[in-house]
Order: C-alpha cells, then sequence, then structure tokens
C-alpha cells in the first residue's frame, strides 16, 4: 500500500469516516475534516504533497502497462514470444512521454489510406503496415525494399538478387551519413546528454511538413540514445575534438596573483604555458560478412534471442548498432592501454595497436624526458593488503615534490577499487566517527581518486590537475558512419575515424634523462609511480600478466631471456635493465627472431619495448633506448 493510502486510512479511522471515505459518500465538511487532520498530523500541505506523489505514481504506472501493450502487440506482429525484460524501455518511454507536444502532428497525419498510416501517436516503434515497416511513411522503410520485408514478416524471401543488395547499400549509407549528421546536430546543439538521459526533444522535427520524416528523426534519436549509453570513459577523461593530425592542446595554468598592495609596477603570477603536441591516429573497422544470406539469417536469429527488446531494430539500424557496441567497447580499451605501431602491409592488426591511450601516452613523457615518475621502489607495486599505505606514501611523495597539491586528482585501477575499499575499511572502519567506506578520495589527504577502467593488472598511480589529460578526435560520431560494399557474394561494412591521447601540460622537456633527474619535477605537472615489476634474477622468462613494465633481478651470471608468457596479442610491454653486472640480453632468434637486432644492453636503465602476435607466435620490437 502506497504511503498516501496507509495516512490516508489512519486518519479516516482516527475520525471516524472510514466508512464514508470506502463507499463514496463523504460530504464537503467531512473531506475539509480529513485534510485538516491530515496535515495536522504530517505537515502543512502534507496532504497535497502526498497525493500529487500518489498521482504522478499511478500515472506512471499507467504509461507502463500502456507501453507493455505496445510492446505485446510489436512482439506478435513479429512472431516473437513477449518478455517482461524491459531492456531498452528507457529509450522508448522517453520518446512516449513526448506525446502531449508530438499528439497535434500524428492526428495530422491522417490519410484517406489507414492501412498507409502511423497508427499510433509519434513514437520510436509502431505497428507495421503491408507497405512500411513500423508504419513509418518514409522511403527508407518502404516494404517495396527486401531488408524491410524482412523486418515485418520475420521471415527471409528466396535468395537476394543484385538489386537487393545494392538497394541495401544504398539505404544504409544514407540512413548512416543521416545518423552522423543527427549525431553532430545535437553535439552542436548540447543536446547529447539529453539523449544519454532518454530525454529526447522533437522540438526541431515538429516543423518538418513530412510525417515520416519526423519518425525518422525520431528512430534517429532513439538509436543514437542506445550509443550513448555504451560505456565510455566520459567521466575519467574529457574528450578533444576536431584534431585532424597533430595539433597543439593548450591550457593555461595560473600560479599566485594576489599580494599586498604598494604603489609601482610591482607584478606578481606565474602563467605556465606548455601545450603539448596531440596526435590522432587513423582507425578503421572492415568487417567482412561472406553471405549476404546469412547475414539476414543472423538478424532474425538476433531479433528471437533479443524478443524483450522494445525497440525492433530494422536491418540496417541492427547493423549498426551491433558494429557500435563493438566498436565502442574496443575504443575505451585502446584509451587506456592503446600504442600505435605502424601495421604490417595488407594484414590484419591488433586492435591496441590502432592509437595512443592513456597509459602509454604518459610512458612516452618520461621517455622523452619530460615526465619524472616517482622511481621509488616502495611506490612500484602494491597488493590488496597494501594499496592504502602505498597511495597515502604517494600522496606524500606528492606533497614534497609538488608545489601545490590543490586540485589535483589521482587516477587508479579500477579493478583494484574493492581492494582498497577493503583496506579502508579494515583501517579506518574502527574508529567511533566511521560513516562508511570513502573510496572517492585519500583519506587525511582530502584528494579525489578517479577508477580508471581497463587497466589490466597494472598498478599505475598518477595524478594531474583534472582535465590535463584529454582523448583525442576528430569528428564526433564519425565511427558510426557506417558504409556497406558488395564483392561478389560477399558484403563489407566499414568506417573510419581518428582518436588518440594526450595531456595537455606535462613539464619542460630536458635534453636527457640525467637532466630531468637534476630538474627535480620542476614546472612538472603529472606525476606517477613507475609501476616496474621485478623479474627474478637469472631468468630466462617471465610472466608478463602482472603489469607492463618489467625490469630485470641482480643476475649472478650470463643471461639471455628466450621467452614471455600470458602477453595477450597487441599488449605493448617495456623491459628495463635493472642491474648492469649481468644485464639480460635477447638473441634475434627463436620467438624473438623479428626484432630489429639482438638487444644487448650494457647500462641499467637501457629497455626495449615488444609485443606479441597470435598469428606468427613471435615478439616484435617497437623501440629501444
Amino acid at each position: 500500500m502506497k504511503k498516501f493510502q496507509k495516512r490516508l486510512k489512519a486518519i479516516a479511522e482516527k475520525l471516524g469516516l472510514t466508512q464514508k471515505l470506502t463507499s463514496k459518500q463523504m460530504t464537503a465538511e467531512d473531506q475539509q475534516r480529513l485534510c485538516d487532520a491530515y496535515n495536522s498530523e504530517h505537515g502543512e500541505n502534507a496532504f497535497a504533497d502526498d497525493f500529487a506523489e500518489f498521482k504522478a505514481e499511478q500515472d506512471a504506472a499507467a504509461r507502463a502497462a500502456e507501453l507493455g501493450s505496445i510492446f505485446a502487440t510489436i512482439s506478435e506482429t513479429l512472431g516473437i514470444e513477449a518478455s517482461e525484460d524491459n531492456s531498452g524501455a528507457e529509450v522508448v518511454k522517453a520518446v512516449k512521454d513526448l506525446a502531449n507536444k508530438v499528439d497535434k502532428l500524428g492526428k495530422a497525419s491522417m490519410g484517406d489510406k489507414p492501412e498507409d498510416t502511423v497508427t499510433v501517436t509519434l513514437s520510436a516503434t509502431g505497428h507495421h503496415t503491408p507497405e512500411y515497416a513500423f508504419g513509418i511513411q518514409h522511403e527508407l522503410f518502404s516494404a517495396n525494399k527486401r531488408h524491410n520485408r524482412i523486418t515485418i514478416s520475420g521471415k527471409i524471401e528466396g535468395t537476394p538478387t543484385r538489386n537487393d543488395r545494392a538497394q541495401l547499400f544504398a539505404d544504409t549509407d544514407k540512413f548512416a551519413q543521416a545518423l552522423h549528421a543527427r549525431f553532430l546536430e545535437h553535439r552542436n546543439a548540447g543536446t547529447l546528454a539529453g539523449l544519454a538521459k532518454s530525454s529526447l526533444d522533437l522540438t526541431a522535427a515538429a516543423n518538418d511538413p513530412e510525417i515520416g520524416t519526423r519518425h525518422f528523426t525520431v528512430r534517429q534519436d532513439a538509436l543514437i540514445a542506445q550509443l550513448m549509453t555504451l560505456p565510455s570513459l566520459a567521466g575519467v577523461f574529457p574528450t578533444i575534438s576536431n584534431i585532424q593530425s597533430g595539433d597543439l592542446v593548450t591550457n593555461v595554468l595560473v600560479g599566485e596573483t594576489s599580494q599586498a598592495y604598494q604603489t609601482g609596477r610591482i607584478y606578481k603570477g606565474k602563467f605556465k604555458i606548455l601545450p603539448e603536441k596531440g596526435y590522432v591516429h587513423k582507425v578503421m573497422s572492415k568487417v567482412l560478412f561472406e553471405d549476404m544470406s546469412d547475414l539476414e539469417t543472423s538478424y532474425l536469429n538476433y531479433l528471437n534471442r533479443e524478443g524483450s527488446s522494445p525497440v525492433k531494430w530494422t536491418l540496417i539500424e541492427w547493423l549498426i548498432l551491433l558494429l557500435a557496441k563493438q566498436i565502442a567497447n574496443e575504443r575505451n580499451r585502446r584509451a587506456v592501454l592503446g600504442h600505435y605501431v605502424k601495421p604490417e602491409e595488407g594484414k590484419e592488426n591488433p586492435t591496441l595497436l590502432a592509437a595512443y591511450g592513456v597509459v602509454h601516452r604518459l610512458f612516452s613523457y618520461y621517455e622523452k624526458h619530460k615526465l619524472l615518475p616517482f622511481l621509488d621502489e616502495s611506490l612500484a607495486s602494491y597488493d590488496k593488503d597494501s594499496i592504502g599505505d602505498v597511495l597515502e606514501a604517494f600522496c606524500e611523495t606528492l606533497g614534497e615534490n609538488c608545489e601545490n597539491t590543490e586540485g589535483l586528482v589521482i587516477y587508479m585501477n579500477r579493478k583494484h577499487h574493492p581492494w582498497y575499499k577493503a583496506w579502508y575499511e579494515s583501517r579506518y572502519g574502527q574508529n567511533n566517527d566511521y560513516t562508511g567506506v570513502v573510496s572517492s578520495k585519500v583519506h587525511n589527504y582530502e584528494i579525489p581518486i578517479k577508477w580508471v577502467p581497463n587497466m589490466g593488472n597494472l598498478c599505475l598511480i598518477f595524478a594531474t590537475y583534472e582535465g590535463n589529460i584529454n582523448l583525442l578526435q576528430n569528428v564526433p560520431g564519425e565511427e558510426y558512419n557506417t558504409y556497406f560494399q558488395r564483392d561478389l557474394e560477399e558484403v563489407i561494412a566499414a568506417s573510419y575515424w581518428k582518436e588518440g591521447a594526450a595531456a595537455s601540460f606535462v613539464g619542460p622537456e630536458y635534453q636527457d634523462k640525467a637532466a630531468l633527474v637534476a630538474g627535480n619535477y620542476a614546472d612538472q605537472v603529472i606525476f606517477m609511480n613507475w609501476p616496474a615489476v621485478e623479474i627474478p634474477a637469472d631468468a630466462t622468462t617471465f610472466n608478463a600478466k602482472s603489469g607492463l613494465i618489467f625490469r630485470t633481478g641482480k643476475n649472478t651470471k650470463a643471461t639471455a631471456l628466450t621467452d614471455i608468457t600470458n602477453l595477450k596479442e597487441g599488449t605493448v610491454i617495456r623491459v628495463e635493465i635493472g642491474d648492469a653486472t649481468f644485464p639480460t640480453s635477447i638473441a634475434k632468434s627463436g620467438k624473438f627472431e623479428q626484432i630489429s637486432e639482438a638487444w644487448s644492453p650494457k647500462t641499467a636503465g637501457e629497455y626495449i619495448k615488444l609485443y606479441y602476435r597470435n598469428d606468427t607466435g613471435k615478439f616484435y620490437e617497437i623501440a629501444r633506448g
């Protein structure tokens, strides 16, 4: 029973009005007595407020019931068993919530032929008619086209002809281009956030004279809303657009400016203007479907398997969403652990090697003598029992080497978030003023923490000013502009975009590592540990599962590395010399026969960067230094 009902029943019993209330025989005087007693018991205006809340809940329930009826009708039309799963309902609900705005538009669309018209209020889904998928009077949804007839009937009709293929490709190009244009419209208007919250606005479509076009716009917005709900790093690192190749990523950090008054030209204020070069690399998605009939069968199988989805996508929308989900997942992984490597001509290359991500961009700043990490080995790693202690030691070191920690944010591996919560509970949970686990900041230092996904097992800790590290791209939503091409009986789906990662500021560039160390963090605005994993002394192989940077131990004899285990394809690692007495070497043979030449380091600190390919079973060199 709802709160309002419980309270009303209790007041009615107290006043002896229960019988009159249930039989609906209350007089105006009785009603006033009940309201006054309700407000006296629960506060001024309580009756009106509680009733409004109760009414809103009832209305929401009614809308949900209506929506469920629509879903059931669509499922029946497609021959799919209905389900209680309401996956994706927020998108359609948001469109239906606009019913008041577009009711007149929907009625105005009624023509002379009932079978040609949309039979429900303007929404992302509707009933199929014999001539239009979803009843949308738009050329892209015409039943004259094979791919729309499959959507309407849920059946495959014979073998696709050359014209059927050509029509699918042409319509896909049109839809993808229109979707990309609509995405940019929302971005330029600042309405993408509204789409992500499923609060769609049809104002821009209201003036269009063609009802079919308005419905088409709604479906585009519904699809974009689905894309916007895919996992992203938007809450961790901001994105900068319009980077075509390489451009300056600029910001300004201002030092103290205020001081006691005195006459004369006494100036104060230090502006740190150290813009960094931001690079993007061209990335592509090319998928080969071996046969169009197989593609159609996969589509129908998807609808049967996802029968509870309130949005019954057309073949075109389904393909774009399917590819977009995969691309979004790969971009998220690459945005963190990506490392660009020029692809071998004519061969497919690993996802992580298509563009730079944040982690390897940070490592590169050390290699370019711009960023000096905290090289103290006590900060290099942690486990579930020491994570908080190492983090607090990092903050102490940070305070010693950074003039002002105000505004800094710490970034850590989200996989280790449960470790930190458990450590916090163990360390501070017994305090008398304990109010719960605080994992959004470092206890005692008041420095915020952001937890970064897709970092594997890396124990990296880095800190900088919020917004200093950015993800880069050229045109937003470019990856969704998919086009199709036929190659004999095969179908190719392709899209292209640009991406990368860079910091706005790092620090001044020094001539060499010695000068960097001597600079002692002067004007540096990014700080990090150096998460090097120790390789046991005299080891000829090691397990790469635990990190990205590996430092050789103090060997007692000449030692050559012959293998690296558990290195995932496309993951780039750095092997560096920890001791120069018997430095570990690598011969150009066996699994390492693809490196440029034998690696024979002489001094501590020398390194080689490698990655592994599954197709050849070999390790490849990226750089050495």
